[in-house]
């Protein structure tokens, strides 16, 4: 039920509490509405509706939102539609980076599309003039998501027996336990939001978990007596509960001198949920989120999604299908291998499939790095550098390699997916290079209770984890018989991807646009090198692994010469290539060249 008085001494906390209420009531608990109470809008039948047409036929095609959702809602029954739009106002609901006007707009979108349109009523309106908390970057990158992820939540809480619908409904651990439990995208800032929704008496209106440690550790000391346990809500509810009853009411934690309580100076640290002081792994610079004491009333804008179509638009060659299959087999492992013959567009695509995991086109999200040879563990994760004194004097410093660095962003922005794209991983040794990672990168061992010490602690008891939102992609060329093979304790932590060449129509398309003088030459192409590369295929000494990519006879501009384009790329490229391949037998690599060329 709602709080008695305004949460945080928010005023809209009060609206906010109420609406969520009796979405718990009319619409979780019971099968009802929202907008029309008196109607079986929340039912499971409706549901799956909109599994079917939403969650399991995501719009990979480029252009806005708002024009997708149409076209994958356009043919759901009206009550399934009125439940999506049900299901859109209890995200955007507590959000004070959105708009009343643009809260109205988001649902009356879905609800135009009815045949019987049903009003939004004027309290949930009312509700939406003001908010309780800002929704951060999850909530204009991955709102998408957010939504695929609740219509996911209310079909698997509808799916307990009643029981514990009404357990959840009354005890927040057993609520707490159904919104963790539940499948769908990861949305932990949602997940977090609906804790304080449905019972904003015991949770607070915090979404970032580095928030809520970096409050708990700063009141710990005065307001925990018996000290942090493994629960940080829980932790969270005692203490919440001492200050009201301190200060006789409500506090707003984000502003005047409860914010700088907690607010640190850069470099401040919050405690890890298995009750230890953390080390760097749980070091959080408050200043890089975004929070209410932040929030200067402008409206988040909406970032323009990315998605798999826009891969293609971008001018990838590979299926739509298999784009997709590629992505949602690395979101469930977290970790992948773009591996192929050379100039299958390995490292093309690398980047740009990181963008689709996002969302959005995020490059801070996303950082790169090369293998080669001389590629260490302190280059990687950690070691100690020379860095130079003011006085001149040399010094070593123990610094953090880029995959720590780029763990740490993104342990500061838990709700976007941040991605770090390593090219030809075998050209250094793997297992040398990642040292302790190669335990700490599996997807399975993300959390506290399996951070390990690395090989430069920085105190003692530094214990260390990678944050749930950090992928690896990585590119590797199987055709360099020079290449360290691959460990095969890392090959079980990623999913391996092969890239074929591919000469299709889109790739057809492509070159005849930037080969203007000379569209004949497409098909000329495509035919010979399909030839070469049936040789190669067929080639005891060589196989699939050595045939040749697309990037190689995809031009980069538009050529007025094409036919002489062609011939300098055999010549200079494919030709040099093929004697590598055929060392001992000039003679093949020569006859290859030559049907090339004629």
């Amino acid at each position: 039920m709602p709080s008695t008085a305004p949460t945080f001494n928010r005023v809209a906390s009060t609206a906010v509490e109420s609406t969520a209420a009796q979405i718990l009531e009319r619409c979780l608990l019971a099968d009802g509405s929202l907008f029309t109470p008196d109607q079986q809008v929340w039912t499971r039948q409706h549901l799956a509706q909109l599994h079917h047409a939403y969650v399991d036929a995501p719009d990979v095609s480029t252009g806005k939102f708002a024009d997708k959702l149409a076209g994958q809602l356009s043919d759901v029954s009206d009550a399934a539609r009125q439940l999506f739009a049900e299901i859109y106002a209890l995200n955007v609901l507590p959000l004070v980076n959105f708009k009343q006007t643009t809260k109205v707009g988001y649902i009356q979108g879905v609800l135009d599309g009815m045949q019987s349109p049903v009003p939004i009523p004027p309290a949930v309106v009312d509700a939406f003039s003001g908010g309780v908390f800002h929704g951060g970057q999850a909530s204009s990158q991955r709102g998408w998501a957010q939504l695929s992820f609740l219509v996911d939540f209310v079909d698997y809480f509808k799916s307990q027996v009643v029981s514990v619908q009404q357990m959840a409904a009354d005890d927040p651990a057993v609520m707490k336990r159904l919104v963790f439990d539940s499948p769908g995208h990861r949305e932990p800032a949602q997940r977090q939001a609906l804790l304080y929704l449905f019972h904003p008496q015991y949770y607070l209106p915090i979404v970032n978990i580095n928030q809520k440690r970096l409050l708990r550790s700063a009141l710990a000391d005065e307001y925990l007596p018996d000290g942090i346990t493994d629960d940080v809500d829980a932790d969270l509810y005692e203490i919440d509960t001492r200050v009201r009853a301190q200060q006789g009411g409500p506090v707003d934690y984000y502003v005047g001198e409860w914010s700088a309580k907690w607010r640190k100076p850069k470099h401040a640290t919050a405690a890890s949920d298995d009750g230890t002081e953390p080390s760097t792994s749980s070091a959080i610079d408050d200043d890089d989120t975004v929070d209410d004491a932040d929030y200067d009333g402008t409206e988040t804008p909406t970032a323009r999604p990315y998605s798999v179509a826009d891969i293609i638009e971008d001018g990838a060659f590979h299926s739509r299908d298999r784009l997709q299959q590629i992505l949602k087999r690395w979101e469930g492992k977290k970790n992948l291998v773009l591996q192929g013959a050379p100039g299958t567009g390995k490292t093309w695509l690398a980047k740009r499939l990181a963008y689709a995991l996002i969302g959005s086109e995020s490059p801070g999200a996303v950082r790169s790095l090369q293998f080669h040879p001389n590629s260490s563990y302190e280059d990687l994760v950690r070691g100690w550098r020379p860095s130079a004194t003011k006085g001149g004097d040399g010094q070593l410093v123990l610094t953090d390699g880029p995959l720590l660095q780029h763990a740490e962003q993104a342990r500061k922005q838990p709700d976007i997916p941040h991605v770090i794209v390593i090219e030809e991983v075998n050209r250094g040794n793997p297992a040398q290079v990642f040292g302790e990672m190669l335990t700490l990168i599996e997807g399975t061992k993300r959390s506290p209770k399996d951070a390990l010490v690395l090989s430069y602690p920085r105190t003692v008891e530094e214990q260390y984890h990678l944050p749930d939102n950090l992928y690896i992609v990585a590119t590797m060329n199987i055709a360099d018989r020079s290449l360290a093979l691959v460990d095969f304790a890392l090959r079980r932590r990623f999913c391996f991807e092969t890239l074929e060449p591919a000469f299709t129509a889109a790739w057809s398309a492509l070159v005849t646009k930037r080969l203007p003088n000379n569209p004949e030459l497409v098909d000329v192409i495509r035919t010979k090198v399909e030839t070469l590369n049936t040789q190669i295929r067929t080639d005891p000494a060589l196989g699939p692994a050595f045939q040749i990519g697309h990037s190689y006879l995809t031009p980069a501009d538009a050529e007025a010469d094409g036919r002489g384009w062609f011939a300098g790329v055999v010549e200079s490229e494919i030709a040099p290539l093929l004697a590598e391949y055929w060392f001992d037998y000039p003679d093949t690599a020569t006859d290859a060249v030559a049907a090339m060329l004629q």
